[in-house]
């Protein structure tokens, strides 16, 4: 079987039949744009808890579908509302990882009144995790020592498997650390209690605040901390008296975009900062808006050219690309009556994954492993590697989608023998002298597969081997697809 056409013919069929894993149900698109509106537009907003909707849009602003965060406790999984009137709450971001948008709220009745001012252990900070491939939520991290008496606004993640969130609160604010599922959680800090947006950047966990000293953008400890005892340190340039910072976007090393929700004074509308000799130095503010103000934050960068989405003071989604000083800012949607446009974000496609599972049954020679050249980018070249078979032989790749393990020794094979994959493909390749082969490949450059997974096993069989099946296996690999 010739690989390529065999390869081709895995993903036009994982395609055509959506049996790509996570293509098989509705997804969030990435390239498009989330919102998260706060009210379904019926009621005026007030201080009481309130349904909140995730909203996407294509980036020229063309509605495509909405999510509804749950309002009612299922199992683990809590109510996720918010503050109809708490302009800071609704910030939206998006895993590391690129797989969950993230947002926050509280585990409360919709209705109930002044549901900032709830101590935590009545009604819990939520946090809650929406898959990209999937649109699963999951709300099961509930924290009651989180927050109490006033806001959670925000929580990020590498993987979601935890989330580092932010808020106010005299006794229990700041950058807290918790595990997905967790009911309690680590104060990160105490040098600052009050912190409007968490994220992290290349590596390192950043907050925005504008209280005290802290006006702009701050470190929280080195690296991605997870423990008590770290310092907030703002950033070497900001601090500007009446700073009103929110969303922010670090588009590469020297660059960092703020949204700042003023709404008078020049500054209000989206920062441009550039790091220069050591120093974050205010350039100028993109704003053709007048006497708007930004909060939610994302963006792009491509060919060194950013462009921003921001959503603003008077409930509109907006966009610029930064081209200087007086770029033009264009509407992409005005909210409607009775709602707020909150946190936005520009989805990304998520990462790139390679992850190993399962374990391998032996030949005469040895024990087959799998691999992977490269990871599997879109348009870029990579491939499939067997090692530890029996050399000048065929080794046997296996493509599909991944299952509960079915035990093969059933049929006669050696004990442990599993196959892992519902079959899509399969090649069957020769061996070298050394027992290796390779199966090549090209990802195609496809949107449709952003995110989608394909899993891997090798099998070779030995006539050597006493089983009445003699057949050697690998453990198995799942790629996931990225940009």
């Amino acid at each position: 079987m010739n690989p390529s056409t065999s390869l081709v013919r895995v993903l036009s069929l994982a395609l055509g039949t959506a049996l790509l894993a996570p293509l098989a149900t509705t997804q969030i698109t990435p390239g498009n744009l989330v919102v998260l509106r706060v009210g379904d537009g019926t009621a005026a907003l007030s201080n009481a808890a309130t349904a909140d909707f995730y909203d996407e849009y294509t980036s020229s602003g063309a509605f495509v579908q909405t999510i509804a965060l749950p309002t009612a406790v299922s199992g683990s999984h809590r109510r996720v509302v918010v503050s109809g009137s708490a302009t800071s709450e609704g910030i939206l971001t998006q895993s590391v990882d690129g797989r969950f948008l993230i947002s926050v709220g509280y585990d409360a009745a919709l209705g109930t009144a002044s549901v900032v001012s709830t101590t935590s252990a009545t009604a819990n900070r939520v946090v809650a995790r929406v898959a990209i491939a999937t649109e699963a939520i999951d709300s099961s991290t509930a924290l009651a020592d989180a927050y109490s008496g006033n806001n959670l606004r925000s929580a990020t993640s590498v993987d979601g498997s935890a989330f580092w969130t932010a808020g106010t609160s005299s006794t229990s604010g700041s950058v807290r650390h918790a595990a997905l599922g967790a009911t309690s959680s680590t104060q990160l800090a105490t040098n600052l209690t009050n912190v409007r947006v968490v994220n992290v950047f290349d590596g390192q966990l950043y907050c925005s605040s504008s209280s005290g000293a802290f006006l702009g953008v701050s470190t929280v400890g080195a690296g991605t901390p997870t423990t008590s005892g770290q310092t907030i340190t703002l950033l070497p340039g900001f601090g500007a008296a009446g700073t009103s910072s929110y969303d922010f976007f670090l588009a590469d090393a020297n660059t960092l975009y703020v949204a700042d929700d003023r709404v008078s004074g020049g500054n209000g509308g989206i920062q441009k900062w550039l790091l220069i000799g050591g120093t974050w130095t205010y350039q100028y503010t993109l704003s053709t808006l007048a006497t708007v103000g930004c909060r939610g934050l994302s963006g792009e960068v491509v060919g060194g050219v950013a462009t921003l989405y921001a959503t603003t003071t008077d409930n509109k989604l907006v966009t610029v690309t930064d081209l200087g000083a007086g770029s033009p800012v264009t509407v992409l949607v005005t909210g409607a009556t009775n709602t707020a446009l909150r946190g936005v974000r520009l989805v990304r496609c998520p990462s790139v994954n390679t992850e190993f599972f399962g374990s391998g049954t032996p030949h005469t020679g040895g024990t087959p492993t799998i691999g992977a050249v490269a990871p599997f980018t879109m348009g870029a070249s990579t491939g499939v590697t067997a090692n530890g078979m029996l050399a000048n032989d065929v080794a046997i790749f296996l493509a599909g989608i991944r299952i509960p393990p079915v035990d093969l020794s059933t049929s006669g094979a050696p004990l442990g023998t599993e196959l892992h994959l519902f079959l899509l493909d399969y090649a069957g390749l020769a061996t070298d002298p050394s027992g290796a082969a390779t199966w090549p490949l090209v990802v195609p450059t496809s949107s449709a597969l952003c995110g989608g997974e394909l899993s891997w096993q090798l099998m070779q069989i030995d006539f050597g081997m006493s089983a009445a099946l003699p057949l050697a296996v690998s453990g198995g690999m799942t790629t996931r697809f990225g940009i």
